[in-house]
């Protein structure tokens, strides 16, 4: 039998139990945490069946790099077909949601299940800061974007690799929170980790979110 990595990867999911809303929260929602579920932890044999799957995807993942990102223990792994280049402890979307002050205008903070691929590798990222950035701060967003004060060229660190939907993996300030979800959405990893999953990573490499 043969399987495509992605029916793999949406069984992997799906052995996971876990569900996530995509629906865009309304005024009247709260500002919630999502803690780490406990699945996993208090069923053996659900652990048993996603490491099969896990094992799985990475015997089917063909002759490439590729990238893994477990959402739930924090951990981005950087593959090659027989051998794992680096095994390291990321941050992973907190889970929150932010209100902001206009109508229905709310930011879910989320690391989404998801295959992504790389956009683009960029050196020495600008963080052009969004509008929540400034809301999380009780500040007033400037109107134009290139504002210098939306310019921001440490936060990301040496390097990003860029996925859709404004989604990257990148540097942090703080090395002393990863392994927590922690992030607005972004994946970041320690300045050595990212330098390994920035060299090896190319235009084009599937980045598994599970």
């Amino acid at each position: 039998m043969s399987f495509s990595r992605t029916s793999v990867l949406a069984a992997l999911l799906s052995a996971c139990g876990f569900v996530d809303s995509d629906a865009p929260p309304t005024n009247k929602t709260k500002p919630t945490s999502v803690g780490p579920p406990t699945a996993m932890q208090d069923n053996p044999q659900l652990r048993e069946n996603v490491e099969s799957l896990r094992r799985e995807l990475e015997s089917i993942a063909g002759r490439d790099i590729y990238i893994v990102i477990d959402r739930h223990r924090n951990r981005l792994t950087v593959r090659s077909p027989d051998s794992v280049v680096v095994e390291a402890t990321c941050a992973t979307g907190s889970g929150k949601i932010l209100l902001g002050a206009k109508r229905r205008q709310a930011w879910h903070f989320k690391t989404p299940r998801r295959v992504f691929s790389v956009q683009k590798k960029v050196k020495n990222p600008i963080w052009k800061k969004p509008v929540w950035a400034f809301v999380e701060k009780n500040e007033e967003a400037p109107v134009l974007p290139w504002i210098f004060n939306r310019l921001d060229g440490t936060t990301l660190g040496d390097f990003a690799l860029e996925l859709q939907d404004s989604y990257a993996i990148h540097g942090t300030l703080y090395p002393n929170l990863l392994g927590r979800s922690i992030t607005h959405g972004c994946v970041r990893l320690d300045a050595d980790d990212l330098t390994t999953a920035y060299r090896h990573a190319e235009i084009g490499t599937q980045v598994y979110v599970f």
